[in-house]
């Protein structure tokens, strides 16, 4: 068998090695959190695009990072996680590929209770194959974390990623080239895109996207509906999309992640935060195509946002947590409200007597943001 072409490698990007410390960071407290839950005895991640396991200038990649994030949690000082068992599922396509990164895992050794595997062919056929025999045997499939991250705009099916959150305690992180979408739905081999495109949104809803906008307004509509569409599945209520943007202001790609429970988008939040003071790469939401950097300690943008959004009526406090963590760059909306409050825009119903200062949330009934 002929050995692998290390020509076969490319250089990785700052935007690559940023999205693999999100990767590594994230999944350590993923880990450490779900694996001290005793209900869970098996914890999955799934890398839909594997690749070959390294890069020409680094030997750092995201099947790496998940391991060496997993070993990290077991090996922290008072983690109880050996009888957890971490399963690793790499998908990839290409053989030369699998092959390679068959040797960079093998060539570490691992905790007794990791288990992995690489499994040759599309993540549509591999995980949609595993997912479908779940749902046939009626089954519920552990708690998972899937990065997504195809060469492209295509690869990504719509209905692989809404089985995989329709579990609970399972998460996605993929990759959205909006605009390599935009550019299928201007094209001109329309009929050659249209099954592509309704594999992406797992419907029809694409086609009221206006492809005669200019591009960067086209790619912030894709991104726009495909929220609405992860929104709309059951009981996924946080989705929160980063531009990978460089310094320069060139967007790269959009992360985005779902999850069901607010806590997970939280952890991202800081996984992302801490990223970023790399200084590398700033993160930004074109959902409106304006795009807003994220300043994390500027709230007065954000303020006025939620403002826009949530005043004139009462609300209890997770109205604001949530629309903090899905439209903000915020963790929480204390920031936000503490701003709005020095302009004399918050009331608040308090559970007993008012808490003499801040937003502490066990303390408050419901929250009211005047115009």
């Amino acid at each position: 068998m002929p050995s692998f072409n290390p020509a076969a490698l490319w250089e990785a990007k700052p935007h690559t090695l940023a999205k693999i410390e999100i990767v590594r960071r994230y999944l350590y407290l993923w880990f450490s959190i779900l694996g001290a839950n005793p209900r869970n005895k098996r914890l999955l991640y799934i890398d839909g695009f594997a690749g070959p396991g390294q890069y020409s200038n680094s030997e750092q990649s995201s099947p790496i990072a998940a391991l060496q994030a997993a070993k990290a949690a077991v090996e922290r000082p008072g983690a109880q996680l050996g009888n957890v068992e971490f399963c690793f599922l790499f998908v990839e396509k290409r053989k030369d590929f699998a092959d390679n990164l068959q040797s960079v895992v093998s060539a570490t050794s691992w905790p007794a209770n990791f288990k992995w595997s690489i499994e040759r062919g599309s993540f549509e056929e591999k995980v949609g194959g595993i997912l479908g025999e779940i749902k046939r045997n009626k089954q519920q499939l552990a708690p998972t974390f899937a990065l997504v991250d195809p060469f492209g705009a295509t690869g990504l099916p719509f209905q692989v990623i809404s089985d995989i959150l329709s579990h609970s305690s399972c998460e996605v992180l993929l990759n959205l080239d909006s605009d390599g979408i935009g550019r299928l739905i201007t094209a001109q081999a329309f009929e050659k895109n249209q099954q592509n495109l309704d594999a992406l949104f797992g419907d029809r809803s694409w086609q009221a996207l206006d492809p005669s906008l200019p591009m960067s307004k086209l790619a912030a509509s894709v991104l726009s509906l495909y929220k609405q569409r992860l929104r709309s599945l059951r009981d996924v209520h946080y989705v929160f999309p980063f531009a990978m943007n460089t310094r320069q202001g060139q967007i790269n790609y959009h992360l985005v992640f779902a999850s069901q429970h607010p806590l997970g988008l939280e952890k991202m939040k800081e996984a992302m935060k801490a990223v970023d003071k790399t200084g590398s790469y700033s993160f930004s939401d074109d959902s409106v195509g304006q795009p807003l950097l994220f300043d994390f300690d500027a709230p007065s943008d954000w303020a006025e946002k939620m403002q826009g959004a949530l005043a004139g009526a009462w609300h209890p406090y997770a109205k604001f947590r949530d629309f903090a963590l899905n439209e903000t760059p915020f963790i929480n909306p204390k920031a936000m409200l503490e701003h709005l409050k020095l302009a004399g825009k918050v009331q608040v119903s308090w559970r007993g007597e008012p808490a003499k200062r801040g937003f502490p949330e066990e303390k408050i009934q419901s929250i009211l943001i005047t115009k």
